[in-house]
């Protein structure tokens, strides 16, 4: 059985990500999912083409980041999914990391942290605690967009739904599940020295008369 403790009681690239808001240079709008590869971001409309939650290799935890472009953010992860270790400081949001099946055999990582795509998991969890078999995961779609209010701002979150399960895609294995070597290439067998050539035997020299 899947199980998430959301705390609710207390990669290279490309990325796969949530904008409550929109993008600062315009390349995304807000209230929707994109693909960030590079500098280049390209919208992602998940309520019709759904994904697969890599949820077996998903982790979860608290990310403290500065907002400086450039700078990668400060991750501390929980043990488990199904432990919430304490906040470390007021500095830290909830978080997540997951890869995703995007479709036409690619992956993504989807890793962020706050509010919306928090609120977005906790309400998925029990969704996703429904896994009929270990290495099934779970095909979701985006179905809606929950405004949330705070007393000091707002923001909003994405509503997923399970559409169905599905065995692991070869885009989400590793090693040797994907097809790929994990040993050492083995290394060649040595070759058999070669055989001295044989001996010529002299000519048999012609008698010299003398």
């Amino acid at each position: 059985m899947f199980a998430i403790d959301t705390g609710s009681d207390g990669v290279s690239g490309p990325f796969f990500q949530w904008s409550a808001r929109g993008s600062l240079d315009g390349q995304v709008s807000a209230r929707t999912f994109y693909i960030r590869d590079g500098s280049q971001k390209t919208t992602f409309d998940a309520a019709t083409k759904p994904i697969i939650l890599d949820i077996e290799g998903m982790k979860t935890g608290w990310q403290k980041s500065e907002g400086i472009a450039g700078v990668a953010p400060e991750w501390k992860w929980n043990a488990s999914v199904n432990q919430m270790m304490p906040q470390p400081s007021e500095d830290f949001k909830k978080g997540f990391s997951i890869r995703v099946a995007i479709g036409g055999g690619e992956a993504a990582l989807w890793e962020q942290a706050g509010a919306g795509v928090w609120q977005c998991l906790t309400d998925l969890a029990p969704k996703l605690a429904q896994q009929p078999a270990k290495g099934m995961l779970p095909v979701v779609k985006l179905v809606d967009v929950k405004n949330m209010q705070f007393k000091g701002g707002s923001t909003a979150a994405p509503v997923l739904e399970v559409v169905k399960w599905v065995e692991t895609p070869d885009c989400l294995k590793e090693g040797a599940a994907a097809g790929i070597a994990t040993d050492p290439t083995p290394a060649p067998a040595p070759q058999p020295a070669p055989q001295p050539a044989p001996a010529v035997a002299p000519a048999a020299l012609d008698d010299v008369e003398f």
